[in-house]
């Protein structure tokens, strides 16, 4: 029996505007998401935000604070996760995108407006007060 997976992303803001990846792997390839990924047995979902967005996008980050958790399920994919949504800001901006993101920048909310993002962007987005 598959069990249920724990997700950290996070919001990295950065004078108003938001970091989001280019997925390049099977699960919402082609999407723009915001970064993160899975929390390994024996981390804190605090310390996998900081893991995951230096290996996805090779930023340093001080996060700011827990904004909300959104459980995905999609059984016909075998897919069920609970991810836990951080805002951080950046400590550098020096972003080379890795693992699962071919791209990875900051965007306007106008802009994210007008991408191809999976659902969860816009839902994170408004919890955390920031889409206008």
């Amino acid at each position: 029996m598959e069990m249920p997976k724990v997700g950290s992303a996070v919001i990295v803001e950065n004078d108003g505007k938001i970091l989001l990846g280019l997925r390049n792997k099977e699960n919402a390839y082609g999407f723009w998401v915001i970064p993160g990924g899975g929390v390994e047995f024996g981390e804190t979902i605090h310390d996998a935000a900081i893991r995951e967005i230096k290996e996805e996008t090779n930023l340093d980050i001080e996060i700011l604070k827990l904004v909300c958790f959104k459980e995905v399920i999609n059984l016909p994919e075998k897919y069920h996760t609970v991810v836990f949504f951080h805002l951080a800001k950046p400590k550098n901006m020096n972003i080379i995108p890795g693992g699962d993101l071919s791209e990875a920048r900051f965007f306007s909310i106008d802009e994210i407006k007008r991408l191809k993002t999976v659902e969860s962007v816009e839902w994170a987005l408004r919890e955390a007060g920031l889409w206008e």
